[in-house]
């Protein structure tokens, strides 16, 4: 990316109107020049529900399957990822060979109230459906892997 400087008149101000200010270059630019829409792109959408039992939350997740998720608890912090790498393999000569590679990784700090021994999820249909229950009262954190059906 190149270093642009704000162009000034004689009065000392940016010159707003003229074809060679910093607005008609923010405008004429790609927007991921300024913006990097490819990061935001990559967190799936979550949804979180809070219920008098449990908190519910759902992660848009097309296009995985349950085996490229992880989730671990640690020191009151769920932290979900996944990982999908797709791979083509045929013989041949490539003109142009692409990978299809993606990865995110959400943490969520979990509420006193929740039980972490109990979590449960579950993925189906393209979204990740986690369900905390809650105890009324703050329960002490250790590590837990949890495994999603």
């Amino acid at each position: 990316m190149e270093t642009r400087a704000i162009t000034k008149s004689a009065n000392g101000w940016p010159k707003i109107f003229e074809s060679s200010n910093w607005l008609d270059n923010f405008m004429s630019s790609p927007i991921d020049e300024y913006f990097n829409f490819s990061r935001v792109s990559n967190v799936p959408a979550v949804n979180v529900n809070e219920e008098p039992e449990k908190y519910a939350l759902t992660i848009a997740a097309p296009g995985l399957e349950k085996k490229d998720f992880k989730m671990v608890i640690e020191d009151g912090i769920m932290t979900i990822s996944a990982e999908k790498e797709e791979k083509s393999e045929r013989p041949g000569k490539y003109n142009r060979r692409e990978y299809n590679y993606s990865s995110w990784t959400r943490s969520f700090t979990l509420p006193d109230d929740a039980n972490e021994l109990a979590i449960k999820a579950e993925y189906k249909n393209g979204e990740l459906k986690i369900d905390v229950p809650r105890t009324g009262k703050k329960l002490p954190s250790k590590v837990n892997n949890i495994q999603i059906n």
